[in-house]
């Protein structure tokens, strides 16, 4: 079956996501070890860090070491907390997960009505109206519409704390900067599909046999819109699982982005190496389970897949 194909091309995948964030760390330029402890560290602080990183084995045998401790789901350890890689990622994701399923509903709860009714409309002022707000919120990078939540809500009218997970609404201006911007796609995506849905000939046949056109539209056409909208919804929910980094840096969330970028700043290079490698395979998971779904829900997509066959 082609979704089961599509799935079997998963643990390549992950092969060669692991095996590029290797070398991508190892081929960054300078000592790591010389890096992490400064200008002024002596020589042989530095030969020990190499000794203990397995910096001074060759770079083919330490691809391998650290390939089948992956495998195992073992990453290191992180140089500054001394901690398991694995566990100190493990311990940022439920953040990480929290936030993207926040926004993910949020956004697919603006999103589906404001599509539907742009598409209901079209022509009209209202879709015009809801189209030129959508653009303007592709248009806007979460580091510009994050900030701007804050000096609104937090700073102006200070009904909502700037940063951090433990305080009374915390979640709600992180979860609105991630929302926003695929709200605005989601948005854009249903009122395409379900425009060109409306225009096929089954829905006036629908509508002739006396069914009140909103029923034919949103009980035919919507049926058929549906599976390539779950496609694109799939695929942006796997970016923000994966793709939080400036949110979580913003508003200080615990989660794996913020992590990553706090690694970064510090130098943990196995810690970095673990964050990248963690955001590479919930990607290729998630958008290999979306392929699977889209192909099963759509004969349209099945039929796409067999001819690429």
């Amino acid at each position: 079956m082609p979704p089961l194909r599509r799935l079997l091309e998963v643990p390549l995948l992950l092969l060669g996501a692991a095996t590029v964030v290797f070398f991508l760390i190892h081929l960054i330029p300078g000592d790591p070890a010389a890096a992490m402890l400064g200008e002024g560290a002596a020589p042989a602080d530095v030969a020990g860090l190499r000794k203990d990183l397995g910096l001074d084995r060759p770079l083919l045998g330490q691809y391998v070491s650290w390939l089948s401790g992956a495998v195992r789901g073992d990453l290191g350890s992180s140089i500054l907390t001394k901690r398991k890689v694995t566990r100190e990622i493990l311990a940022a994701v439920p953040a990480t997960a929290e936030l993207a399923f926040a926004a993910f509903l949020g956004a697919l709860l603006v999103a589906v009505p404001t599509g539907v009714a742009s598409a209901l409309a079209r022509g009209k002022p209202l879709d015009g109206f809801l189209r030129a707000v959508s653009l303007l919120g592709v248009s806007t990078p979460n580091y510009v519409s994050g900030p701007l939540l804050v000096l609104v809500f937090s700073i102006g009218l200070g009904l909502l704390p700037v940063s951090g997970r433990d305080g009374r609404g915390a979640l709600l201006l992180p979860a609105a900067t991630l929302a926003f911007a695929l709200a605005a796609l989601l948005s854009r995506m249903v009122r395409a599909c379900l425009a060109e849905e409306m225009d096929r000939p089954y829905v006036a046949a629908a509508i002739a046999r006396g069914e009140r056109p909103l029923r034919a539209i949103l009980r035919h056409a919507g049926r058929n819109a549906l599976p390539p909208v779950l496609v694109v919804a799939g695929l942006q929910f796997g970016s923000l699982l994966t793709g939080a980094v400036v949110t979580e840096t913003i508003f200080s969330w615990p989660g794996v982005g913020r992590l990553l970028v706090q690694s970064i700043q510090r130098r943990d290079y196995p810690l970095v190496q673990g964050c990248v490698l963690f955001i590479a395979v919930t990607f290729i998971l998630v958008n290999a389970s979306v392929d699977a779904l889209a192909a099963a829900l759509d004969p349209r997509a099945r039929a796409r897949v067999q001819g690429d066959a």
